[in-house]
């Protein structure tokens, strides 16, 4: 998806000064190769899991099957013996995923290609740059320096490619596939070596780009490169206040599943341009001090529920938040961005979970976002909101999937991350464990 918005927000100035630190740091005359990862740093996907992208697929799928399985399941099912089987010495393809999938699944040869070509397509469509990534980019083409790109992804050169391009990154020195030089998955710095020899410099020359700060910051540091950290935007996202972790507590147990998609795709698209120029928490706010973030991530996933019934508090809440213009900026914002990266595909989900950023809002804010809305309330709503928050229970955040058996899921309810009981439990068990 290679054409981009214009939002109404333009980046704080704690973002503004950091991306110009960083392009400054590309300018400067002590290296003339610049590498970059792909994924995160350049490309990014309107997702909070890679798993969501399977659910566009279910429908093609259910031509082809018969099984009680669906087709994520089946998928995920695969990757995780491709990766058991392969990734330890060599590496994960997705033809050796969908191997394994036509073994699962007992579809056709013929179906399997027709669903690899249907899944290598999607990522294609879906994959939008990242303003960041490209500003970097950009500044280092515009300085004349060798550009190469890093992809550790599984899908193949030619779909890595059309991705490149469409995203406006068609102008590279080299594209780096670490599959193709045999470098196992497991060797997560491998890469590395790659780089200074396509770069045709020493490794003092090279300055590498990346969101990983041990593969792509502490390493290239040990091989002798320059390196910049760009944050991932989903950890940047969860690191920005409690509402991911409170999010997390309420559905410990189904937030994975399908009818939270509009819920993920909401907290992804809320990562991906909220935390592009990344920006940190803020004292006394969940919401990064600003109203714009308040209405995108509060107002805007309020579309998905139809016939919504808000409580009189709430209801007092939506109206002054009505009022505040930089707030509705937020709300516009994420309504155009659904439109531009899903259409009306997500809304057949409906939209369970999506109040739960106004819910949070009612009970649990801090001071500092309650003070952006209360001068707008009516007298009898700010004296009924008037009291102090109450802290949210919050459960540990995962930007990846991480099976979990019923106890672990238990146990992460009954003692959640950060707590004292759960930093005790944590260290009897360390100690055990080294006896």
């Amino acid at each position: 998806m290679n054409d981009e918005l214009t939002l109404i927000r333009p980046d704080s100035e704690t973002q503004k000064e950091l991306t110009e630190k960083m392009l400054t740091a590309v300018t400067r005359n002590d290296h003339n190769t610049v590498s970059f990862k792909m994924w995160d740093a350049l490309v990014l996907l309107p997702f909070s899991q890679p798993e969501d992208i399977f659910l566009f697929m279910e429908e093609d799928f259910s031509m082809y099957y018969t099984g009680n399985k669906t087709f994520t399941e089946l998928r995920t099912e695969a990757q995780k013996a491709a990766e058991k089987k392969y990734a330890l010495k060599g590496n994960v393809t997705l033809e050796k995923i969908y191997d394994i999938f036509v073994k699962l699944s007992g579809v056709s040869p013929s179906c399997r290609e027709k669903l690899l070509t249907r899944e290598c397509d999607l990522i294609h469509h879906f994959a939008f740059p990242r303003k960041t990534g490209k500003l970097l980019f950009e500044k280092a083409r515009h300085c004349k320096n060798k550009i190469l790109i890093v992809s550790d992804s599984y899908y193949p050169r030619d779909i890595v490619v059309k991705i490149l391009c469409d995203c406006g990154y068609g102008e590279y020195s080299s594209l780096i596939i670490p599959a193709e030089h045999n470098i196992p998955d497991s060797a997560d710095t491998g890469f590395l070596d790659i780089v200074i020899k396509k770069s045709e410099q020493n490794a003092d020359n090279i300055l590498h780009i990346g969101g990983d700060l041990s593969r792509d910051v502490e390493a290239p540091i040990r091989k002798g490169m320059k390196a910049l950290l760009l944050q991932p935007v989903l950890p940047l996202m969860v690191r920005s206040g409690r509402l991911r972790g409170y999010i997390e507590e309420e559905h410990l147990y189904d937030i994975d599943e399908p009818q939270f998609m509009a819920l993920r795709c909401s907290l992804a698209l809320y990562a991906a341009y909220g935390f592009d120029a990344p920006q940190n928490k803020k004292p006394k706010s969940d919401f990064c001090d600003d109203e714009y973030m308040m209405g995108f991530i509060i107002l805007g996933p309020l579309c998905f529920i139809k016939d919504f019934a808000p409580t009189e508090m709430q209801s007092g809440l939506i109206k002054a938040m009505e009022k505040d213009q930089k707030i509705m900026d937020g709300k516009l914002d994420f309504e155009k961005l659904l439109y531009h990266h899903f259409g009306d595909f997500i809304g057949k989900y409906g939209g369970e979970g999506c109040q739960l950023a106004l819910d949070f809002l009612e009970k649990h804010s801090y001071i500092g976002d309650r003070n952006r809305i209360i001068p707008f309330l009516s007298d009898k709503d700010r004296k009924a909101w008037g009291k102090p928050e109450s802290e949210p229970k919050l459960a540990p955040v995962h930007t990846k999937k991480v099976k979990k058996n019923v106890l672990q899921k238990l146990a992460d309810k009954l003692f959640p991350q950060g707590t004292k009981v759960r930093e005790m439990t944590e260290n009897v068990l360390t100690r055990k464990k080294r006896k």
